[in-house]
This record gives structure tokens, sequence and C-alpha cells, in this order.
């Protein structure tokens, strides 16, 4: 699939390099333009190139890793999303770490007020940066929270982290799914793995 990452800080970077494991095409962006990351080109593989957030805002997936607080403008660069993907894996803090209150909405329904005519999927915020990469010590695979409105844009998220050792987990619609997800949710900042059972 080809996929745009729009923020390249230790989200954007992480994700850009957990799915270049599989079989799809990254255009990693930043909002200082393609050519300040060139020098960070050995940090990831060959089948990532860098480009304009413009760029990375067209593809069929798009990845939001900015901070939450600006994250709706920069996806109000595009009028009409054509019901591309869109996966919101922000979190509502500032900069300095002070939650920002959405209601009477959750965060991920502001994300999708702003990206119009887009499937929106909540997930990934729930894990530390560092569990992001679908990696486990030892047997089994990293559960993976997300929501979403939209059933085959579900599918057709669950089909692309599942061969990246995640394990995903449906939480239902925006609503409640990214209620309980969001900041003071309740599943913040979780870390399960699942291992295959034997009852015989």
């Amino acid at each position: 699939m080809k996929i745009g990452v729009v923020g390249s800080g230790t989200v954007g970077t992480i994700l850009t390099q957990t799915f270049s494991r599989g079989d799809n095409e990254i255009i990693l962006s930043h909002s200082r333009g393609a050519a300040s990351l060139a020098p960070r080109r050995d940090e990831f593989a060959a089948n990532v190139t860098f480009g304009e957030v413009a760029d990375a805002l067209q593809q069929p997936l798009v990845i939001v890793a900015v901070p939450f607080g600006i994250a709706p403008d920069v996806l109000r660069q595009v009028t009409d999303y054509q019901q591309r993907i869109v996966v919101d894996v922000t979190n509502q803090f500032t900069a300095d770490f002070k939650k920002i209150d959405t209601r009477p909405l959750t965060g991920s329904e502001v994300i999708a007020a702003a990206a119009n005519n887009a499937r929106v999927i909540k997930a990934f915020n729930t894990l530390p940066h560092e569990l992001m990469t679908g990696k486990v010590d030892g047997p089994g695979r990293r559960v993976l929270f997300y929501a979403g409105d939209d059933k085959d844009a579900k599918k057709t998220f669950v089909a692309l982290v599942k061969p990246l050792n995640f394990r995903p987990v449906n939480l239902g619609k925006l609503r409640h799914g990214g209620s309980v997800m969001q900041v003071g949710g309740g599943l913040g900042h979780t870390a399960f793995v699942q291992l295959d059972e034997n009852f015989e």
C-alpha cells in the first residue's frame, strides 16, 4: 500500500520504520520540507522516500503523527479526502503535556471533522512509542487497539498491520473506542501481548 506519514518526530519515525517492513511504499514528510530529511536517509529502508506534506496527504492511507493542536490545520490542507483512510495516532496534549479538552467530541472526532470525507481510524496512540514496532520479546503478538466508523477501512487497516506482528483489537466506533483510547480513557500507555493458546 502507498502510505503517507505526516510528521517525522519520534512517532512518525517509528511508524515509518514499522510499516516499511511490509510490502508498502511510504512517503515521510515534515513541515520543513523533504530536503530537511535527507541527512536521515540511513535511518530508513529503500521503500521509504521523503516528500512534501502535500504529497503525503494525497496517499491512499495517511498517518497523522503531528501534535494534536496542529493536526486539524494540517489535515484541512486537503479539501476532500475522497474516502481515503486517515490514521489518527495523536494524543490531546499541548507541547508542555497539558491535556486538551475536546468535549463534547472525542479527539478522533475532532480529527475526523478536519479530514473532510476521510475514513478515520484511531490507532497506536495507546502504545508507548518504543512498542509501536509490533515486536515483542519472546512469543506472541503485540495487541493493537483501534477504532473507526467504516467497516471496510477497518478491514484494510487490519490486513495492513497483521503481518507486522500486531494483534488488532476492534474497540468499535470513534465515539466509544476513541473515548477509551484517548488521554484519560483508561487504555493509555498500555502494553499487552497475545499468546497463542493450546488447549490440548
